[in-house]
């Protein structure tokens, strides 16, 4: 099987995914922008400024309401009724030695506070240079040899 293919078109579709988020991003910036300019001959650049902002975040939390409704399943999946992939299994159990037990059954009950925490991370990561620099200096050449081994094997199954 070659991964060539499926990589490509797994990107050009995470771009356009990006690219809706962004330009439906854009869109509530030039409506909270008119909002904003509608606000201030009557009542104040300040007042206009904190309802534009408040109206802002009733928004995302109400994105975040909406896909978090829509992801998750109603009262029939709950957490004992999640089976792990045997890819899930294969991953878990390469990181088991690293991380311990207790910290791999912790993670399986908590995998909303993992993924805040990752994101947190990434969001460090992307906004400091230092830490950028200190995790690429560390973890790079594992990483690398890691991907370039899993790209070969890949390649060289099909």
């Amino acid at each position: 099987m070659n991964i060539r293919g499926p990589l490509s078109s797994l990107f050009s579709l995470n771009a356009l995914v990006w690219l809706a988020m962004l330009t439906g991003f854009a869109a509530l910036l030039c409506l909270a922008a008119a909002a904003w300019f509608a606000m201030a001959p009557p009542l104040g650049a300040p007042l206009a400024s904190l309802f534009t902002g408040l109206g802002l975040l009733v928004m995302a939390v109400l994105l975040v309401v909406v896909v978090q409704r829509t992801t998750h399943k109603s009262g029939s999946s709950g957490k004992d009724s999640r089976e792990l992939t045997r890819q899930d299994e294969r991953i878990e159990d390469n990181l088991r030695p690293l991380v311990g037990d207790r910290a791999a059954q912790w993670t399986r009950e908590h995998t909303g506070t993992v993924v805040v925490g990752a994101l947190a991370a990434g969001i460090l990561l992307a906004a400091s240079p230092n830490a950028r620099r200190l995790v690429t200096r560390a973890a790079g050449p594992v990483l690398t040899r890691k991907a370039m081994d899993a790209y070969k094997d890949f390649s060289d199954q099909g």
